[in-house]
């Protein structure tokens, strides 16, 4: 045992969802018995019971008054009443269980930077405390890149930008918190180390926030039961295949990062966090690569280099610490979501090994 030993997890369930269409899933609540689904293709959502069965398909992604528009990025439950769909370009909107909407709380953006679309991930997370509903999340828009400018600034690019937000659902009221913590090493040694823009998740039932910049190697994680963050752990992660310090960045070059293993996932997972991220295509192959071609990726010898090269990884905290690593899922698939209730979803839908025309969905949890 220790901080770097495998994992064991094993299979407890599966969920079958009668759609012929791949989807993903973005949420599940089984104090409510609901899972929230998106259609990959129409980015439809889709409300299914326990038992899988589709029990509204919501028709939102429109122009009409219970419509948010075309651009469905993700969604996720709120309470018993309510769930949240997120536009890309335009916010948050609150629905009931009958499709109606109740609510719009617009985005906040100092300009519009990067955009950044997930397969697997929503990039904000409703949850309930003292009665009141909040959404934590990720916004690379929320401050003015030109005024706060990585390449004039240097490290102290990291004292300035802000990009992770508490949105006060009732009130409105939209609040920039806890970014990048003092104890960040690259920060602490004045290294900048690209925008290294953090993912953040909450435990719904605990009120445990975890916030991962994306470079690096640590997790942070805070009590956000009172009004504001209260870092109760860092955690040092580590993992054979990341290096132990990210190199400084060159702020005159193109491409910098282009081979290192940046963090590309965050979940709750029962008391404690589970950590993602893919290894990628060396430096010289990319190099390689490029040379063939201005549009290398569209080469099969890319996608050949992805397929040998880009694996994705995960690192278990729990306890405040890291407990083991998940370098091979026992079924076909990939992470799609886990919870509070310390069972992970393997989604085998996207590319599956026997061609089906319904949605799998394999409930695993840690074997004890």
């Amino acid at each position: 045992m220790g901080p770097t030993a495998q994992v064991e997890l094993e299979v407890v369930d599966s969920l079958i969802v009668d759609e012929l269409e791949p989807l993903v899933m973005d949420d599940h609540r089984g104090d409510l018995g609901y899972y929230l689904f998106r259609n990959t293709k129409s980015r439809q959502p889709l409300l299914v019971d326990e038992q899988g069965t589709v029990i509204q398909e919501f028709d939102i992604l429109n122009e009409g008054p219970d419509g948010i528009g075309s651009f469905g990025s993700g969604y996720r439950l709120l309470n018993d009443t309510s769930w949240i769909a997120q536009n890309l370009m335009q916010g948050y909107y609150v629905f009931d269980y009958q499709g109606n909407r109740k609510q719009h709380l617009p985005a906040h953006w100092a300009g519009m930077f990067s955009i950044s679309v997930y397969t697997n991930r929503t990039t904000f997370n409703p949850y309930i405390k003292e009665g009141k509903a909040y959404i934590l999340g990720e916004e690379p828009n929320a401050f003015d890149h030109k005024a706060i400018s990585a390449k004039e600034l240097g490290s102290e690019f990291y004292d300035q930008a802000k990009t992770i937000f508490d949105y006060d659902i009732a009130a409105g009221d939209f609040e920039l918190i806890t970014t990048f913590p003092d104890a960040w090493k690259p920060k602490a040694e004045s290294r900048y180390v690209g925008p290294s823009f953090p993912l953040v998740t909450i435990n719904r039932k605990s009120l445990k926030m975890a916030l991962l910049p994306t470079v690096g190697n640590q997790l942070f994680i805070y009590d956000y039961s009172g009004t504001a963050p209260v870092l109760e752990d860092t955690v040092l992660l580590t993992h054979r295949y990341r290096p132990d310090q990210a190199p400084e960045a060159n702020l005159d070059a193109e491409k910098w990062l282009e081979d290192y293993p940046i963090f590309t996932d965050l979940r709750v997972c029962g008391d404690g966090f589970l950590v993602g991220f893919y290894t990628r295509v060396p430096a010289e192959v990319v190099k390689e690569l490029r040379a063939k071609s201005e549009e290398y990726y569209k080469l099969p010898e890319a996608k050949e280099a992805t397929e040998k090269y880009a694996k994705p990884y995960y690192i278990l905290v729990q306890g405040g610490k890291q407990v083991g690593v998940i370098d091979k899922l026992p079924i076909h698939g990939v992470i799609d979501f886990a919870n509070e209730d310390g069972f992970i979803y393997v989604n085998d839908n996207r590319d599956p090994e026997v061609e089906r025309d319904y949605n799998v969905f394999y409930k695993l949890k840690v074997k004890q």
